[in-house]
Parts: C-alpha cells; sequence; structure tokens
C-alpha cells in the first residue's frame, strides 16, 4: 500500500502598497483569508520615529459605516479609548445664534479620532502574518510579471513579487498612475478650488457654546470651518478657504492677520483660538482635490482602495469610512470566491465602483449645504449627515433620497439604521 503525503500548497503573496488606517486593515483581512502578506510604506515607522505623518494632525470622523467595517479586527475597548463619541452637530451662525441637533435616535453617533490613532492601533492589530517595511517607496510595476518595484531609504532598487497587489497609497497612488500609464484604468482628477489648514481650539470646561460631544460647524458664504473633538476638551478644526480670489490663505500668512479674520468671521471661535505653531505660515495649507477611477481592479491580481480609488472630498467625513466599507466589501468576495480571485475582484469592481461616485457626489453636496449655495430641502427631508451617517444602507440609496428630496417630490422616507 503506497504511503499518502500530505502537501501544502504555497500560501498567495499579497503585497500592499500603503500602511495608512485603509491599508493596515486590507492586510489583516488578507492575512486572515490565508495570503503572505507584505506591506511597503514610503513614510518612517510612525511608532518608531514618533514621526506625525504628513506634519499634520487630521481629525477623522468615523460613522457606523467605518466602526461596523473595524469590528472584529481591532480591539474595541483600545478603539474607545481613543475616541470621543458625538451624539450632535452644533452650528454656528453668523449673527451668533448656536443651533444644536441630534442625529434623530439617542444611539446614534458619530467617533472623533486622530487619524494617526487609528493608523497606530490598526497597525498593530495586523497580526503575525503581516510583515511591514517602511522608507520603501514603489516606483514601478510591472503587471504581466507581477512584480513591483521599491527604493529603499538608501536608493536600493527593491523588487517584489505578488499574486495579489492591493494599492491603498492614497489621492497620489503610484499604483493607480501606472495602470493609468499602461490604459489599464481610467482617472479623473478635479480641484475643489478650495484648501485647508488646521485650526485648534480651546474652550474652556463647560463652555456650553462648544460642546465636548458634538461636531461644530462654522457655515459661511464661500468659506466655513469645521470642528471635531479632542480628548483633551480641545477642538481640531478644519478651515476651509478658496484658492484663489480677495480671501485666501495667502492673505493670512501672519498670526495678527489670521487673528483679525477669526474675530470677523468666527467670533465665538476667535475668543479660544490657541495658535498650533507660531508661525501661521509654516501649518500645512492644503488643497482639496477629488480623484474618481474606474475599473478599480486589473486582470485577477490588482485592486485599488481608499483613496487611491476614490479621492471623495472632506466635506462629509466618508473618506475613512469609505476606504474601511473597501475593506469589508474585499472580505466579502474573497469569503463568497475563496478560490477564485479573478471572479471575488470583478464582483468588488461591480459592487464598489457605483458606492464611490455616490460617496464622492454627496460630498460635494454637501459642500455646497455648508456654503448655503445648494437647492433648499423639502420640508421634512433628512438632514444629509444623517442620511448618510445612520439611515440609508448604502451611498447609493443615500444619493437617490437626498437627490428626490431636493427636487421635492419624495414621499416621508423612513429612517432605517445602518445594520439595524
Amino acid at each position: 500500500m503506497s504511503s499518502l503525503m500530505s502537501t501544502r500548497m504555497p500560501a498567495r503573496r499579497a503585497l500592499v502598497v500603503g500602511a495608512g488606517p485603509v491599508g493596515c486593515l486590507a492586510a489583516q483581512v488578507l492575512s486572515r483569508r490565508g495570503y503572505a502578506v507584505e506591506v511597503h510604506e514610503k513614510r518612517p515607522h510612525y511608532v518608531e520615529s514618533g514621526l506625525r505623518y504628513d506634519g499634520r494632525t487630521i481629525n477623522l470622523s468615523l460613522s457606523p459605516r467605518g466602526t461596523e467595517a473595524l469590528d472584529g479586527h481591532c480591539d474595541r475597548a483600545a478603539l474607545a479609548e481613543l475616541v470621543v463619541p458625538m451624539d450632535s452637530r452644533v452650528r454656528h451662525e453668523p449673527d451668533g445664534r448656536i443651533a444644536a441637533a441630534g442625529y434623530g435616535r439617542a444611539d446614534w453617533e458619530n467617533l472623533s479620532i486622530d487619524r494617526n490613532d487609528l493608523n497606530v492601533l490598526l497597525m498593530r492589530s495586523a497580526g503575525p502574518g503581516v510583515r511591514f517595511t517602511f522608507e520603501t517607496e514603489c516606483t514601478g510595476v510591472d503587471f504581466a510579471a507581477r512584480r513591483a518595484t521599491f527604493t529603499d531609504r538608501r536608493g536600493r532598487p527593491v523588487e517584489v513579487g505578488y499574486d495579489l497587489l492591493v494599492g491603498a497609497d492614497g489621492t497620489h497612488s503610484v499604483v493607480r498612475e501606472r495602470l493609468a500609464e499602461q490604459g489599464l484604468t481610467r482617472c479623473r482628477q478635479r480641484q475643489t478650488g478650495v484648501e485647508y489648514r488646521e485650526i485648534t481650539l480651546r474652550p474652556e470646561p463647560g463652555d456650553e457654546r462648544m460642546s465636548p460631544r458634538a461636531i461644530h460647524v462654522w457655515p459661511r458664504d464661500g468659506f466655513f470651518m469645521v470642528g471635531l473633538p479632542n480628548r483633551d476638551g480641545s477642538l481640531r478644526c478644519t478651515l476651509v478657504l478658496p484658492r484663489e480670489g480677495a480671501l485666501t490663505f495667502a492673505g493670512l500668512a501672519t498670526e495678527e492677520a489670521l487673528r483679525d479674520f477669526l474675530r470677523r468671521g468666527f467670533p465665538d471661535a476667535a475668543a479660544i483660538h490657541r495658535p498650533v505653531e507660531p508661525d501661521p505660515a509654516r501649518v500645512p495649507v492644503t488643497p482639496i482635490s477629488v480623484v474618481n477611477c474606474a475599473p478599480v481592479v486589473h486582470a485577477d491580481s490588482v485592486v485599488l482602495l481608499g483613496d487611491a480609488a476614490h479621492t471623495v472630498a472632506p466635506f462629509l467625513g466618508q473618506g475613512v469610512n469609505l476606504g474601511l466599507e473597501d475593506c469589508a466589501a474585499l472580505t466579502r468576495v474573497l469569503e463568497k470566491w475563496p478560490d477564485e480571485q479573478g471572479t471575488a475582484l470583478a464582483e468588488f469592481q461591480r459592487e464598489r465602483v457605483p458606492e464611490h461616485e455616490a460617496a464622492s457626489a454627496l460630498s460635494l453636496a454637501n459642500y455646497d449645504e455648508l456654503n448655503g449655495t445648494g437647492p433648499r430641502p423639502a420640508a421634512g427631508a433628512t438632514p444629509l449627515p444623517t442620511l448618510v451617517n445612520f439611515a440609508s444602507s448604502s451611498y447609493r440609496e443615500a444619493l437617490d433620497i437626498y437627490s428626490r428630496d431636493r427636487r421635492g417630490t419624495a414621499a416621508a422616507q423612513p429612517l432605517r439604521p445602518i445594520g439595524g
């Protein structure tokens, strides 16, 4: 009788380019599916270097879409230590009036979290099956040979083979650029005509105008500011101004000019403004662009996730939620087609691209509302942030409801919580 010998097939190799929150979650998803995962990141190791990526201290708003995507992929107790729950939205009007509104149900809340804190949590949650390499910049991809080229910290070329390449390398994705150069995807990048910088507010404890459990919005005509709470009681705000015209950041290059502008445009905020940098000119000013891309997969071996596939404007706080949802969708299709990677990626493409396009349209629509230039909603219409974050099962459904409400032709729409 011949002896029976068991053989183990070598693990499929997954190469993730980009170690931001989406890249780290994707790496964990793939490791759990049996892939041998390498993650390559051009920036230094955040934990070891102590650097804050990009020099910015950005707060993210995690909605139920994002937190559901994280379920089972990070320690929820550890996440709870890093977030500030936000159960309402406070609107600061130009005439000094303040209007607070809940999201519609007591258990509906978003979570404010420092992007770097979320990044480190997901990096540490990735597991032993994921290997991270930092300070290696992707410079090229041979899609036919399934090999990517990197330059390491000493300037030496490094080649890495893959069975699945995940481009999670952000708005300026090299993976996406190489696909587009070879006619394998079509991309459209548009400038919104506005840019943003950070403003920090430090309210006194008990200041009722600056609730620590709310997102704060200062809508103005042609510009606005949005503030998310930090664990120390401060508000991390993004001030959004036009790139051209009479009012731009170029005119706010001194602390005196910035303070004078805040006193005129946001008097309640000006009183509690605390500079993050003595020289305002040193605080990064970032143009806001929108990227739409299709297809987001190539053959049976490449997929784009997060901002690499869809850079949405930040006016509705959906970028991180949309990217984490991409990872959840990738999980679903790989579980459905465990031995047919190409079929799984094709289904991912069909499911996600319409969602990306809808989320982008909704984000731009909220910019119009913040500036007071959008169409007025019909009486009884669900506010756009509530609709997107809590009361729709998909971005496509939210866009359909929003569009009909703004035309004033929709009957009352029932609120159906995500996941409920």
